[in-house]
Parts: C-alpha cells; structure tokens; sequence
C-alpha cells in the first residue's frame, strides 16, 4: 500500500512539473474594465515582467494584439531581465513593441522594475519606451504617470510626481508602478485614481495559503492580494501576471499576462 501511495505521489508531481513546463508557453490575453461601465474612455494594452531570458511569450504574440486591438497607448512595466547579462536581448524584444506601436502611431510607454534599478532613464528608453518616470503624460480625459522601483534592498517609496491642478482638473490620473505594495506606502494616495502593477508574477507557481510568499517581504499578498483588479482606498488596481518567468522556468495556474485595460 505504502508503495502504491508513494507511486500515485510521484505521478501527480511528475504531471504537474509537466504542467509548469508548458504553462510558461501559453500566453493570456485579457479585457480588464477598470471603471465596471459599458464604453471605455482609454484603452491601454500593458505587459510587464518581461524577464526575457525566461521568457516563453513572443513579441509577435504581443504586437499582433496591438495591430488587432489599436489601443490608445501601450506600457510596460518593468523588469527587463533578471540577468543584467540578458538585458541586451531584452531591450531588443521590446524595440519590436516599439517599433509596432511607431507603425501604427501609437504611443509606447514605460517604467523600470526592480531588476533595471541600475538603469539610467536614457538607457532605458533604447527600448523604445517613452519613461514616465517622475514625469506625466495626458491622453484625452486621463493623466499618466509613473516612478522607478528602488529594488527590493534598502527599499525606498517614491511619491507620484506633483501634476499641476489645472492639467488634474477634471481628468483621472493612472500611475505606474512596478511593484504594487507602493499604494500602502505613498502619502498622495488621494491623487491616484488607477495605478497598474505587476511584479508579483500572480505567485507564478501557485501554492495552497500562498506559501510561495511565505519567505518574501511583500505585503499585498498577504492580504491575499496577487493578481487582478481591486480596491485599495479610493484607488482601482490592477496588478498583472507579467510574461516572464523569474529564476525557473515554471508557471503552474498562473499564465503569462497581457491585458487590454479599459479606463
């Protein structure tokens, strides 16, 4: 009996490292509406955590949503590669994106994740992306912004960039932000109507109680907070999935994420 239950044991890991495996390959596209209304006022297709040496999700993958969908602008939110070796692919990867969008006439934005905090702005933006670091951008109705991540070592909080009243007037500001545990930490909370994240990777390999974030610092998971849309304060967040995969190449029911985000 004991060999019988030891069988059945390693059947199920072997099937679910299978799994984990395959995962990585197959890429999610999802409609998120952030205001719970019929008619979107700004649609922004956003993708982070590229991570690109594990990175399973072609760039052709990405940039035939953005032909099929024409959004207003496309963001990225950071991590280009967790080895700073594979950052020249990385940024490579991204010039695609880029490169869409300037066909299309469609703005490319960005902001840095932890892994590019030794990333000056301007060798950032050789991918293509416009930073909107402590800086802002205005389509329309909305107001975007974003800030750089300080990495997870001696972290530091930045505020969102101060945005004149009369550009705020009568318009929504969405911040970016690579890892969403900012919102717990700004001071302006009142000034962030939407703030798009990622970081978490929605766990990646996903375990019973969220073990996968019993060693990790960050604080939203364990207020059982990973993935998706929600409210924190009078701010809607969302935080995605991410593309990548980080340190292994495994996802388990957690796909690569890319997202057409309706304001």
């Amino acid at each position: 009996m004991f060999k019988i239950i030891i069988s059945i044991l390693a059947l199920i890991a072997l099937i679910l490292l299978i799994w984990a495996l395959i995962e990585p390959h197959r890429p999610e596209f999802t409609r998120i509406n952030m205001n719970d209304t019929a008619k979107p006022g700004l649609r922004v297709l956003f993708f982070t955590d590229l991570h690109k040496e594990l990175c399973y999700v072609r760039p052709g993958y990405i940039t035939s949503l953005i032909s099929e969908h024409r959004p207003d602008c496309v963001i990225f939110g950071g991590d280009i590669a967790t080895d700073p070796n594979c950052r020249e692919d990385g940024i490579a990867y991204l010039k695609e994106i880029s490169e869409c969008c300037r066909g299309l006439d469609i703005p490319f934005y960005g902001v840095p994740g932890n892994h590019d905090k030794d990333m000056t702005i301007p060798m950032f933006e050789r991918t293509g992306a416009v930073s909107l670091v402590d800086r802002y951008e205005v389509i329309g109705e909305f107001v975007l912004s974003g800030v750089r991540d300080s990495g997870r070592e001696d972290r530091v909080w930045y505020e969102p960039v101060s945005i004149p009243e009369a550009v705020t007037a009568g318009r929504k500001h969405i911040w970016f932000v690579h890892d969403p545990d900012a919102i717990l930490h700004i001071e302006n909370k009142d000034k962030v109507d939407y703030m798009l994240s990622g970081h978490f990777h929605g766990g990646q390999i996903r375990t019973p109680f969220r073990l996968e974030f019993i060693i990790r610092k960050d604080e939203l998971p364990h207020q059982w907070i990973i993935q998706g849309k929600h409210r924190i304060g009078n701010t809607t967040l969302f935080i995605s999935r991410g593309v990548g995969c980080a340190w292994l190449p495994l996802r388990l029911l957690v796909r690569p994420e890319i997202s057409l985000i309706e304001f």
